[in-house]
């Protein structure tokens, strides 16, 4: 009990102290009707040469009703999409986020390529997944993307939201 909660209390410090520096960032997709069998994604792009490095802290959502929530390395979106602005957690601070960050519902996976890294059923409620740092995309000479692929897997529409969380320390 006592390592666990060194354990909480170093990363609750780490992620204070990063917070109050302004490298803490967030996007939220806001509720989403999907299509019966349809999809919501998203992907945090870290562009090349950005110098940065990111680290996913958490991934937060909702849905009515049975989905998969799929997490994928390199699975970059095969469409557009809409764009969405990271926000610093950090009101005071003016500092923007390196990264680019896109969505997309639509009737086919919208996602290419990549690795499946988690895969998890859903019955319906809140989607919370806390990683503290477990996934990382460096800055390299390519671009590295973090996808969430979110699919409704029944016959009737959706409705779907998620929000992921990321340090730039």
């Amino acid at each position: 009990m006592a390592i666990s909660r060194f354990i909480d209390d170093t990363r609750d410090s780490r992620h204070q102290l990063l917070s109050e520096e302004g490298k803490i960032y967030s996007v939220a997709t806001g509720s989403q009707s999907i299509d019966a069998s349809g999809y919501l994604a998203l992907e945090v792009t870290n562009p090349a040469d950005s110098n940065k490095m990111i680290e996913v802290i958490r991934i937060e959502g909702g849905t009515l009703t049975t989905t998969t929530i799929d997490i994928l390395r390199n699975a970059p979106l095969a469409v557009s999409g809409f764009s969405l602005s990271p926000l610093n957690r950090n009101w005071n601070c003016t500092d923007s986020s390196a990264m680019t960050v896109k969505y997309i519902t639509q009737a086919t996976d919208p996602t290419s390529g990549g690795d499946l890294l988690t895969s998890v059923i859903q019955t319906s409620g809140k989607i919370s997944m806390t990683y503290d740092g477990e996934f990382v995309l460096p800055g390299t000479t390519s671009d590295n993307h973090f996808s969430l692929r979110i699919k409704n897997n029944t016959s009737e529409a959706n409705t779907l939201s998620v929000s992921i969380t990321w340090l730039e320390p």
